[in-house]
């Protein structure tokens, strides 16, 4: 099999696994509590991995038992919706830090790349200064960010159209997750959303739990 099938394989395997993870989040929205739907969905979403920051500490799901994580899959050169998602995020932070400290206190941010060709330690480190002082980026191997993409059910393929300088873009799920102290599924935010609504629902959802 030449490596331009196997590599539109595995595209479109990533496109049928996000597709079925946007049903079965919205599934799980509308399914009550305790349902099995929802049951399915938090074994679904999560998983262990080992990463390394932007500090070039490897860093794995174990060095954050015990505190939720919110965590958003992106890339440093993503030209719009990243960078955008990623000020949210802060300004629910800080919306969360008045209304909710102990929720902000407890709670992990967590930027994990899916571009790790381009995203090293230091690019992620110097993107990320321009953000939230509390993010944590991670990045890894292509094989590590490969099984953490599969682990959250999240979909990124670079798309084949370079520029003149060399430059692509990547295609990529766009949710804020939500994991509790176990690393377990607890709810799923749009990128578009306003900071003050996921502050809301992450003061709601931790409360919760």
């Amino acid at each position: 099999m030449s490596r331009n099938i196997k590599a539109s394989l595995t595209i479109a395997a990533l496109g049928i696994a996000a597709l079925l993870t946007l049903l079965v989040l919205e599934l799980g929205q509308r399914g009550a509590p305790d349902s099995a739907a929802e049951t399915r969905l938090t074994a679904a979403i999560g998983g262990p991995f080992t990463l390394t920051d932007q500090n070039g500490a490897r860093k794995t799901d174990q060095d954050f038992a015990g505190r939720p994580m919110l965590i958003y899959f992106g890339f440093t050169y993503c030209p719009d919706v990243c960078p955008t998602a990623l000020d949210i995020l802060g300004g629910a932070l800080e919306i969360l830090r008045d209304s909710a400290p102990d929720a902000y206190q407890a709670l992990q941010p967590v930027f994990i790349s899916v571009d790790p060709t381009r995203d090293t330690p230091p690019v992620m480190r110097d993107y990320l200064a321009y953000f939230h002082p509390r993010l944590i980026g991670l990045t890894g191997t292509q094989a590590e960010i490969d099984a953490v993409k599969r682990v959250y059910k999240i979909y990124a393929a670079r798309r084949p159209q370079e520029d003149e300088n060399g430059n692509y873009n990547v295609d990529h799920s766009s949710f804020f997750y939500l994991m509790d102290g176990d690393n377990r599924y607890l709810a799923h935010f749009d990128h578009a959303v306003t900071p003050k609504t996921l502050a809301q629902g992450l003061a709601q959802k931790l409360a919760q739990n």
